[in-house]
């Protein structure tokens, strides 16, 4: 991490200093190389070495480095290549304070698993005088308590579900395996975004707004607003440096070129997350889901806004639909997300496509589960009744009873509902 801070710090100057074109553009490829490939050597350098070795079968007479991955490099080498690239194509000046630039770079709520922040957006809200705001305070606080209730009663709850489902796939029929499916994608979202929320309140009690990294997609109504609602600041990097400088470079292919741009990106997507060919195919998977909204020329930008702006209890029957559709397309292909072999994550899903769909779950058909349903329910209707707002629990508008009905509900399922958490999932990223 201080080589990253050290390295990037001066190179973005230099490259800010440099008037000629190819001078400039070589440092910048100096730059993206040294940041990949120390993000490469850590992250996935046992992986491509396995596979090469495998390819040429002398995997048995040479072993993987298994090197300890430091925490956060994704996320922190991401911002140190936003950071340069920002500074290259002119839209900031390189920061000539050094603490500032490393404070940027190593803010403890967001070091660990994001939000992903771009410096002209962060570096302000650090250098600008902070003083002491109530109702701030008691919105970062409401946001910590929604994230510790996502995690450690929704995602911890869903996990004891899931495991040993996942553990045993094989010996379990396709409407087990279905529901473990629907329950680890609720687990998924409930820990990553509890993070999410928890990073973002602990920063607003020390007067620091970070960017909101998830906004209730499971209410898009199709898999392109679904990502500008699930880890917003991860997709809007890759639509800003990835996706938009290929779909220019590949403009006169029209749609292919859009197709091509937009299955690339996932796959980076994909790759981010992990050193393992089932994220790579997540990553296709969500790009394949693109293809029919690209070839109908339908926008990409159509969003469930007007459904909320409405405001009405229930949005509807067309759009319940599609939300439907959304929902059961994103909990497949997490399936592989799951998966720790492509091998396992296909076996999986022919189990859910079998005969044995439409036998009874017994294994997860217990008095337990149905309790933690009705948990998921109680989360997923909180998120509704506050869509478009904030955070998930913005309701400084509701009258006073409400609101301590509400904190001392959630307080309540947090000591007799809540699980002993284990890491997030987001922490081996």
């Amino acid at each position: 991490m201080i080589f990253n801070i050290l390295f990037n710090f001066f190179i973005a100057k230099k490259i800010f200093q440099l008037k000629k074109e190819k001078p400039k553009q070589l440092l910048l490829w100096v730059g993206i190389f040294v940041n990949i490939g120390v993000l490469g050597y850590y992250k996935y350098f046992d992986f491509f070495y396995e596979n090469i070795l495998n390819l040429f079968s002398v995997g048995a007479t040479h072993t993987a480095l298994d090197l300890i991955i430091p925490l956060g490099i994704s996320f922190f080498t991401f911002q140190t290549l936003g950071y340069i690239l920002d500074v290259f194509y002119e839209e900031i000046e390189p920061y000539d304070d050094l603490i500032v630039f490393s404070t940027y770079m190593t803010y403890f709520p967001k070091l660990l698993s994001g939000p992903i922040e771009k410096a002209q957006n962060f570096i302000p809200r650090i250098v600008a005088k902070r003083q002491f705001d109530y109702e701030v305070i008691v919105d970062g606080l409401r946001q910590i308590l929604w994230g510790l209730f996502a995690k450690i009663v929704i995602a911890e709850n869903c996990a004891i579900i899931v495991n040993p489902v996942f553990d045993d796939y094989t010996n379990e029929n396709g409407s087990t395996l279905f529901i473990a499916s629907f329950f680890y994608i609720i687990q998924l979202y409930a820990d990553f975004s509890g993070y999410s929320n928890m990073a973002i309140g602990i920063s607003k009690l020390l007067g620091i707004q970070l960017s909101r990294n998830f906004s209730t997609p499971f209410y898009s109504l199709n898999i392109s607003e679904f990502w500008r609602n699930w880890h917003m600041t991860l997709t809007n990097w890759m639509l800003n440096y990835i996706f938009t400088p290929l779909s220019f470079i590949l403009r006169s292919y029209k749609k292919l070129g859009l197709i091509i741009s937009i299955v690339f990106t996932f796959l980076i997507v994909g790759l981010w997350h992990g050193a393992n060919w089932t994220y790579l195919i997540f990553g296709f998977i969500h790009g394949v889901y693109f293809i029919p909204i690209i070839y109908r020329g339908s926008s990409m930008v159509t969003s469930s806004s007007a459904v909320f702006a409405e405001n009405k209890i229930l949005p509807p029957v067309s759009s319940i639909l599609k939300m439907l559709i959304l929902f059961l397309q994103v909990m497949l292909a997490a399936i592989f997300f799951r998966s720790e072999s492509v091998s396992m994550g296909v076996s999986y899903l022919k189990g859910i496509f079998s005969t044995s769909f439409i036998e009874i779950p017994y294994a997860v058909l217990n008095s337990r589960n149905i309790l933690i349903l009705l948990l998921i329910i109680i989360f997923l209707f909180i998120e509704w009744v506050n869509k478009g707002k904030t955070h998930d629990l913005e309701i400084s508008a509701y009258p006073k009873v409400i609101r301590w009905f509400l904190y001392i509900f959630i307080f309540v399922l947090l000591l007799f509902a809540g699980r002993s958490a284990s890491a997030f999932i987001y922490f081996q990223f």
